[in-house]
């Protein structure tokens, strides 16, 4: 038996951005994802705890998902892409295919168990303690690279085919980093408290969703697209810049830039710019949500740990879930 364990994760800046080749500033968050896996006669069961599904595959049916999702990617079909990934546990079957292919069949059974709220890289959070422990458990060794690859394999199908890789790469590498497509990661030495609390909208991430829209808006209104996403990565520079020289106020009010030119794609939500302006309304120094948009959480930066316990105070008020955790945490690692 194998125990994997792997991160959340935030994106700071770059979201939507990095798809398109724009810097992406992202860190990991302790809450985390833990993947048990074990040896199985002639079939693939995995069991999600958190989602309440449990599904068995033989080695001819996970073929046959691999071939049908190749063949999608092949042919760029993301909408059909997104309609397989609306089976929740297909993209974790997909991952254990893209395995399979490479090291040969083996039974397994596999146990899902996440504490990753969705929106903060609870998928790539999966995927790459999947990958760790299959591996792991089949006596071979992947750089985290390789890990990277693959969980943003199973990115593909859990998000409609246009992951940027960001989300893969900060749950398997761990602590702060910056991204580019074409570059990959850069690792980021950030050792100070960032006074960062995340707040749930309490609407569902829809980043199969918003990621798909975007790329189609941007066919076809080409210079509004280019121009908020010249934007963005203007922001993320400044908002890297302030992040390194520990200078709070500067990254608060490019976290706030950030959303306001963003919002102008429309895939905001009421919820989203509530939380945005009840933060701003009680002197945050900036907010914006992180990761798809469209729902899920929003990053509010406080001046100090005061302000943070504030603005826990003041979101209860207004009924939304918000909470602390610890970021630049280590990435994916084994546990047993």
């Amino acid at each position: 038996m194998i125990i994997t364990s792997a991160p959340g994760k935030i994106i700071l800046f770059g979201e939507h951005a990095v798809v398109y080749n724009k810097l992406g500033i992202a860190t990991s968050i302790n809450k985390r994802t833990y993947v048990t896996v074990s040896a199985e006669a002639e079939s693939v069961t995995i069991e999600s705890k958190n989602l309440n599904l449990k599904k068995s595959f033989s080695e001819k049916e996970l073929f046959t998902i691999l071939r049908k999702i190749e063949k999608l990617k092949t042919e760029k079909d993301f909408e059909r892409i997104k309609k397989a990934g609306e089976d929740r546990l297909l993209a974790s079957f997909f991952v254990i295919a893209k395995l399979t292919e490479k090291f040969g069949f083996n039974g397994l059974k596999v146990s899902i168990d996440s504490e990753v709220p969705k929106n903060l890289g609870s998928s790539s959070s999966v995927f790459s303690a999947l990958v760790l422990a299959t591996t792991t458990l089949f006596r071979e060794k992947l750089s985290k690279e390789e890990i990277v690859s693959i969980t943003n394999e199973g990115d593909i199908v859990a998000h409609g085919g246009l992951p940027s890789g960001i989300d893969a790469s900060v749950v398997t590498y761990g602590g702060y980093l910056q991204y580019k497509k074409n570059e990959g990661i850069t690792p980021l030495d950030i050792s100070f408290e960032t006074p960062l609390l995340i707040v749930d909208s309490g609407e569902p991430a829809r980043t199969g969703e918003t990621v798909p829209y975007i790329n189609k808006l941007k066919e076809k209104k080409t210079s509004l697209v280019k121009e908020v996403l010249d934007r963005l990565d203007e922001i993320s520079h400044c908002g890297l810049r302030a992040l390194k020289t520990e200078n709070l106020e500067e990254m608060g009010k490019q976290m706030t830039n950030y959303y306001q030119e963003l919002r102008k794609l429309n895939i905001s939500t009421t919820k989203l710019d509530q939380i945005v302006q009840i933060a701003l309304s009680h002197q945050a120094l900036g907010a914006k949500p992180t990761g798809g948009w469209g729902g899920g959480c929003c990053l509010v930066l406080a001046k100090n740990q005061k302000r943070v316990t504030d603005l826990i105070n003041v979101f209860k008020k207004n009924s939304f879930q918000s909470f602390q955790s610890k970021i630049g945490v280590e990435g994916v690692k084994l546990i047993i």
